[in-house]
């Protein structure tokens, strides 16, 4: 099951996130309208992916060869708790990185 999880924006309003149900959060609304609300705002949750992708970004710019394309996928799970969890689990990517080189003389 899952349930409507509300992070508020800094700039004001809110977006509502469909997450799975939480053991101990507690549902804010009329029944059957019910929606908890977050602890934390919609963009203090995103900002937990900055050193990730630094971290990535800086380690394959510092190559040898830096590639000229970098594409960087990861999975991430939302949580009423937890806000934002990097994906897990055997049935789950979570960190995929794709290098590209384009170098002159290459046919692809």
């Amino acid at each position: 099951m899952s349930q409507l999880v509300e992070f508020p924006l800094e700039g004001g309003g809110a977006i509502r996130v469909e997450v799975p149900d939480e053991e101990g959060v507690t549902p804010v609304g009329r029944a059957g309208d019910a929606v908890a609300r977050a602890h934390e705002t919609w963009e203090s949750v995103l900002e937990r992916l900055r050193p990730l992708t630094a971290t990535v970004l800086r380690t394959v710019r510092d190559a040898a060869e830096p590639p000229d394309r970098v594409c960087v996928e990861f999975g991430v799970k939302l949580t009423a708790k937890a806000g934002l969890v990097v994906a897990s689990g055997t049935s789950e990517a979570n960190l995929k990185v794709q290098l590209e080189w384009n170098r002159p003389g290459d046919t692809a």
